[in-house]
């Protein structure tokens, strides 16, 4: 783990030499997996690279042949018999200042193929169909604005004056022109103020909608529940109905700077019970409520909310809403682990100026976004213009973000439309994978991370980063019997695409490295990124009796087997890792002991222990415990039978 702190994520080359047409083979730690003649579906194949040469840009196909059935350390398995959470989408949010660029200042030629490309699958398009609508001003808008502004020292508790007209200019224009493209597109709505007059006069902002708290006397309570019925109302009377909300951005993050509000766990809770609940059933609307709406780091914030409603209450709940600004996409997993009828969203996380290497932070988080259950993944501002704006900062004096960046560019000059990394990097998972696609079980290797999806009409979606500084020749091996090589190269992304019936289930050696995170289902741990030199993410905040469990590993013939290891870093108590064959309540096979390293970034060891005799292929689990007032025991990477 980067350390028991909670941390801030920062977040056209030749054809290369495709193996898989032939025969050829890969070996480590004595295990071989063997690639034979061709046979099976064809592969498509779309690559990107870090130096943009390859942008989304098709590769020559490759052919599945007939293969072993024990995988090796550079082997990605791809198991579409274990599935995992239904997708929703990939999207970015109507920001008031991508909706006037858009609408406003872009050439309208160039607006016809932008939408085109942003919203439909035709062409390069990269189908966009999650996206986030903010309910009045963001910090990314051209001014200060709700529904229902009022002058100083003025209510509305009735809402009289409610009115969407702002959006109507041009918001609700290409919303419209959007869903027109994808009517399968799917909108969140969130407020990053109510009106001002709304706010507690003892806040940091009396009466404007920059930071503060509400009021919360029964009448502003319920004129806040009902703001949200009018909003809705008004949305679904322009032919945009919304399927869900969260009832405020970013509620731990109250600032003068721009609209915002603070709002507690609790405060949530009892507006959620007590007004804002009751009054979308009272009006027919269907439109579901996703609690939070924050950063990873303080994921009792949710586990708060939702562990306070009824059953009923839950009925009108969708599940979480994430952002990605501090903390590891593993709290994702503990709150849906707690939840499991509840659903994962993460809503916003900007590219922006600060992140050094905005492709390669993309690929690692939204790839370990959706292996943490995430039904859609959100950017933030669909489009700015060559400024970065317009935003609060640059046109109203105010603060905000003038460092986030957008996945279209128009430029406020001359109304041409370019496209930024982030397009491309989100659509090499959006294009592909469809509305109502299945996460299904893919592994990592210490070169590699992947997540798998099989969509709707059955076929496969494989994503695969090589986060390394050499090119990584490595084999896919789909369920038993069927595999293909491919070597991509440094620094460089590729999206396998093909249809079939998978045959049996693949299976990975023991004597194989085996990441922490290829696991099959866990509980008691987050995932996160790594400091280790091999692998993307390790298995971090682990906590005593903490589990990962990995179907199919094949320990071999008797006595093939003598010792275990295991990598791993520690700045807390340390404790041990146990291994369980096909159940936790069997006789262990192996312990190891985990020790402190002094550090739970830099000081990584390899430790090991002896391994009771063992033969065959077998469920196996693996359990953590540790003492100590802590809950942290240990990061863990890898392991491997030896």
């Amino acid at each position: 783990m980067m350390a028991r702190r909670r941390v801030a994520l920062l977040g056209a080359v030749g054809p290369w030499m495709l193996a898989g047409c032939g025969s050829t083979s890969s070996s480590s730690s004595g295990v071989t997996l063997t690639i034979g003649a061709a046979t099976g579906p064809m592969v498509s194949v779309v690559q990107s690279t870090n130096d943009e040469t390859q942008l989304m840009a098709a590769q020559p196909s490759v052919s599945f042949s007939a293969s072993t059935t024990d995988a090796g350390t550079n082997t990605i398995l791809v198991d579409a018999t274990q599935t995992y959470q239904t997708i929703q989408g990939f999207g970015a949010a109507f920001t008031d200042s991508a909706c006037y660029l858009l609408d406003k200042v872009a050439q309208p030629s160039e607006l016809s193929t932008a939408m085109s490309n942003l919203f439909t699958r035709n062409g390069t398009g990269i189908g966009l169909s999650f996206m986030r609508i903010p309910m009045g001003a963001s910090d990314i808008a051209l001014s200060v604005y709700s529904y229902d502004d009022q002058p100083v020292g003025a209510t509305d508790m009735n809402l009289a004056g409610f009115s969407i007209s702002h959006d109507q200019a041009y918001i609700l224009p290409i919303i419209q022109q959007a869903k027109g493209l994808n009517p399968q597109m799917m909108l969140v709505a969130t407020p990053w103020s109510p009106p001002g007059w709304m706010k507690d006069p003892s806040s940091m902002s009396p009466v404007s909608m920059l930071g503060g708290t509400l009021l919360m006397t029964a009448a502003n309570e319920t004129a806040f529940a009902h703001y949200f019925v009018k909003f809705l109302q008004a949305y679904q009377a322009a032919g945009v109905p919304v399927d869900y909300l969260t009832i405020q951005n970013e509620p731990l993050n109250e600032t003068s700077s721009y609209p915002s509000m603070g709002m507690s766990a609790e405060d949530q809770l009892n507006l959620l019970q007590g007004y804002v609940l009751p009054a979308l059933s009272a009006s027919g609307l269907s439109t579901k409520v996703m609690v939070y709406d924050h950063n990873w780091n303080e994921p009792s914030y949710p586990q708060t909310v939702l562990g306070g409603l009824t059953p009923q209450q839950m009925t009108q709940i969708a599940g979480t809403a994430w952002h990605g600004y501090a903390g590891t996409p593993g709290a994702q997993q503990t709150v849906q682990n707690q939840f499991p009828a509840l659903g994962t969203w993460m809503t916003e996380h900007s590219g922006g100026t600060w992140i050094s290497d905005q492709f390669t932070s993309d690929f690692l988080e939204i790839t370990q976004v959706m292996r943490n259950s995430a039904q859609a993944y959100v950017k933030w501002s669909l489009a700015l213009n060559q400024n970065l704006g317009p935003n609060l900062t640059q046109d109203a004096g105010l603060g905000g973000c003038n460092t986030c960046t957008p996945l279209v560019t128009v430029n406020s000059s001359s109304g041409d439309i370019t496209y930024d990394i982030e397009y491309y990097t989100l659509g090499q998972y959006s294009r592909f994978v469809l509305p109502g696609a299945t996460r299904i079980y893919s592994s990592n290797t210490p070169s590699l991370a992947s997540v798998a999806f099989q969509n709707p009409d059955g076929s496969i979606v494989l994503v695969v980063y090589n986060n390394t500084s050499v090119s990584q020749t490595f084999q896919v091996q789909w369920g038993a019997t069927r595999g293909f090589s491919y070597t991509l190269p440094t620094l460089a992304a590729a999206t396998f695409t093909w249809s079939g019936t998978q045959s049996g289930t693949p299976t990975v050696a023991a004597t194989a490295q085996i990441q922490g995170s290829s696991y099959s289902k866990e509980e008691g741990l987050e995932t996160e990124d790594t400091a280790d030199a091999t692998g993307d993410y390790d298995l971090g905040y682990l906590t005593s009796g903490a589990y990962v469990f990995f179907p199919g590993v094949d320990f071999g013939s008797a006595g093939s087997i003598h010792s275990v290891a295991v990598r791993t870093s520690s700045d807390g108590n340390g404790g041990t890792a146990t291994f369980y064959l096909d159940s936790m309540t069997s006789a262990p096979i192996a312990t190891v002991s985990l020790p402190v390293t002094g550090s739970w970034e830099s000081n990584w060891e390899t430790v090991s222990a002896p391994v009771s005799s063992v033969s065959g292929t077998h469920n196996l689990y693996v359990v953590f415990t540790g003492g100590g007032s802590s809950d942290s025991i240990s990061n863990v990477n890898w392991f491997q039978f030896q």
